[in-house]
């Protein structure tokens, strides 16, 4: 799809597992409020109950985890924090993080992400913050920001440390073209955009599931004015190199490496 689409919300439904109960059935009705989705019964296969109800995607309840699918094109998406902690590690040996450096984040900052996905930006923005930053995500599609904040919540890292960094972020449900409008001047210190790619990076199969997921607009000039007047510091944008981007919004200032194709845009109030 096209960076230029807007995102179409998909017919989803919500079941549970095949030995389910009356606490899971619970759950997935709960959970076909939050997503704005159908709680049905569980039948068979999810490609039979997809077609059924039809449905393009189901939300499976179990006992282990959430998992979300498409069975006609075999897309599964379920919260972690994917490369956080390598990330975190690159840090802490003193190798830095490419986000980092462009935002120029110190602790005790502000960060509004305002495409925050599964947060694995944010929880490399929270450790940097330290206890007194303040982290808050925007996530625009239903089931992405809603299996974001209950992962934020509820996921057991095998590191303590980053199992207490996804404790400190916040997530919102929201559109950033509405919420920002409604931030008062000088709100945080850097605004940051990770839009969907014009074109896809290679060996990048991990963020596929994200990418059909997620919103595919990518960030208006309106968008960027807003986003200038609420970061105190500068509004950072995440993109492939090669990206036309920086000339639509008129960015100059790109921070780049050799052993990479992203490119992070700056812009400064």
């Amino acid at each position: 799809m096209a960076a230029s689409l807007c995102y179409m919300n998909p017919t989803m439904i919500v079941t549970t597992s095949h030995r389910s109960s009356a606490e899971l059935w619970r759950q997935a009705e709960e959970w076909a409020q939050r997503i704005g989705a159908r709680a049905v019964r569980r039948q068979g296969s999810l490609a039979h109950l997809c077609e059924l109800h039809e449905a393009d995607g189901v939300l499976t309840i179990t006992n282990d985890r959430l998992v979300y699918r498409e069975p006609a094109s075999g897309l599964e998406y379920f919260f972690h924090p994917g490369m956080a902690k390598v990330r975190i590690h690159n840090i802490e040996v003193g190798r830095g993080d490419p986000m980092i450096g462009a935002m120029q984040l110190r602790p005790g900052d502000g960060l509004l992400d305002c495409t925050v996905g599964r947060a694995s930006d944010a929880v490399v923005a929270a450790y940097v913050a330290g206890p007194q930053g303040h982290i808050l995500g925007l996530e625009k599609v239903p089931v992405i920001a809603q299996l974001t904040i209950h992962g934020l919540a509820t996921y057991e890292d095998s590191s303590r440390k980053v199992t207490q960094l996804l404790r400190r972020i916040e997530v919102v449900q929201a559109d950033y073209n509405d919420y920002l409008p409604a931030c008062a001047d000088d709100s945080f210190d850097t605004v940051y955009f990770d839009p969907v790619f014009h074109e896809p990076v290679e060996k990048s199969e991990p963020m596929k599931p994200l990418r059909e997921l997620a919103d595919k607009a990518t960030v208006t000039a309106g968008a960027l004015q807003q986003a200038l007047r609420v970061a105190r510091r500068s509004v950072v944008i995440k993109q492939r190199y090669g990206t036309p981007l920086w000339d639509q919004l008129g960015i100059t200032q790109v921070l780049s490496s050799r052993s990479s194709r992203i490119e992070y845009g700056i812009a400064e109030p």
